[in-house]
């Protein structure tokens, strides 16, 4: 679970925030995808996984340097990421869902596509909920739905400085997380209450 304050967490954020780190790690990010939006969400999702002490993976000075364990991060998560479902197109109704698979798939493959899908979106409006004290985060998070993705298109849109746009991704990267996390302990705690259920009922 992320936790900013654990003691290696907060040896990694100083470390980022020493010199030119973020700056290259950014530049890195955006060298692995090919994309400035993608870099820094790399960059963000890599720091999220560095920030959580017990199922991540902190950082450790005696290991190595922080920049060189953040591009080992970064690397995981970008070869994840391109063989992740993600990385198909995005199809929002049950006959887009039919069209957008091989001919002949069965029925029940291409409806757990279409609930994929609605869970996708029911998390994205949890998340806008989060980011509602946030205007600058808020309006990045709106303005990258409607397709706008480089930081400096960003700015421009927003009239801001890019450096308002990076610190809105990590926002939006934090609180994306949380809610993840949260998805992740209400299927658990649903899962523990179906076996309870299943061995109240089992015959003895």
């Amino acid at each position: 679970m992320l936790d900013y304050e654990a003691p290696s967490s907060v040896r990694a954020l100083a470390a980022l925030g020493e010199g030119n780190a973020r700056k290259n790690l950014l530049k890195f990010g955006v060298w692995r995808t090919g994309s400035d939006a993608t870099g820094e969400d790399l960059l963000a999702d890599a720091l999220c996984i560095v920030c959580d002490p017990t199922d991540g993976r902190p950082w450790d000075p005696e290991r190595g340097s922080f920049s060189a364990h953040m591009r080992i991060v970064m690397t995981d998560l970008a070869r994840r990421e391109h063989r992740s479902a993600r990385a198909r197109r995005e199809v929002l109704s049950w006959k887009k869902v039919k069209r957008a698979r091989s001919p002949g798939l069965p029925a029940d493959e291409a409806l757990d596509d279409a609930r994929e899908i609605h869970r996708l979106q029911h998390n994205g409006e949890i998340l806008r909920e989060r980011l509602a004290t946030r205007p600058r985060a808020l309006q990045v998070f709106d303005a990258r739905r409607a397709g706008t993705e480089r930081a400096d298109d960003l700015a421009r849109l927003l009239g801001c400085p890019v450096e308002e746009i990076y610190d809105a991704n990590e926002q939006i990267a934090y609180h994306a997380a949380r809610v993840l996390a949260g998805e992740q302990e209400a299927e658990e705690a649903r899962m523990t209450e179906l076996r309870d259920r299943a061995k109240k009922d089992r015959p003895s």
